[in-house]
């Protein structure tokens, strides 16, 4: 039965930031299917005008036109991808489920300023520019999406294995260990990356992030032959 993994990038972001893990998936056989949010990847005027309607939406029709190639889907997200894919696994059928620096709390203040004293420049024009870039209706768009999602935790079954980076500014590593309490899954584990920052794909241990996801797909295809 073909095999498909379904990526979603992060709220303001694109499929660059996942880009590195849907190559290697690529590479190892799986059918790949990385769609670009509604309103993401172009202005912050296209990002004002989506909504969390629009995003579930086109994670919805990512998953259909995944579906019509891949008989057994894991779905795969990144920070507010890893949101998108909880609605998912809520709704569709899913073989195992993948969640990188996924929030259930969001800006670790402290980890910012930690940051900021280790690299002061480089990480205060990374902060300004996200200010100016995100409007305000699109992070309150995100704040309901959240808070819509939590409440879907307990509802969704399948194997799930959650990935949190240490240096996560973005979301609060603490996230991690309450997604796996509220995940309705019997079988979830949790791994910690302590060097890397919120985008792990693009860290420095990216590789073993990849490699962890890979064999985790593997091993779980290899428990469930014929689900």
């Amino acid at each position: 039965m073909k095999v498909g993994c379904l990526i979603f990038h992060g709220f303001a972001g694109d499929i660059y930031e996942v880009l590195p893990l849907a190559q290697a998936l690529k590479e190892a056989g799986y059918a790949v299917e990385c769609p670009t949010l509604d309103g993401h990847g172009l202005s912050r005027r296209h990002l004002a005008a989506s909504t969390r309607h629009n995003w579930l939406a086109s994670a919805e029709e990512a998953y259909k036109r995944l579906a019509m190639r891949a008989e057994r889907i894991v779905l795969i997200g990144f920070s507010m991808g890893g949101l998108l894919a909880v609605q998912i696994a809520a709704r569709c059928p899913a073989e195992f489920l993948v969640l990188i620096n996924t929030p259930y709390f969001y800006w670790d203040i402290g980890q910012a300023f930690r940051n900021l004293n280790r690299d002061f420049r480089s990480h205060l024009s990374r902060y300004l520019n996200s200010l100016l870039r995100i409007p305000l209706s699109s992070m309150l768009q995100f704040r309901l999406l959240l808070a819509e999602t939590k409440r879907l935790l307990p509802t969704v079954v399948c194997p799930c294995l959650i990935l949190q980076a240490k240096q996560d500014d973005t979301v609060k590593a603490i996230s991690a260990e309450y997604l796996k309490r509220q995940l309705g899954s019997a079988d979830c584990s949790l791994h910690y990356f302590p060097a890397s920052g919120h985008k792990l794909l693009l860290d420095v241990e990216a590789e073993q992030a990849i490699q962890l996801i890979k064999e985790r797909i593997e091993q779980q295809l290899a428990a469930r032959p014929g689900s």
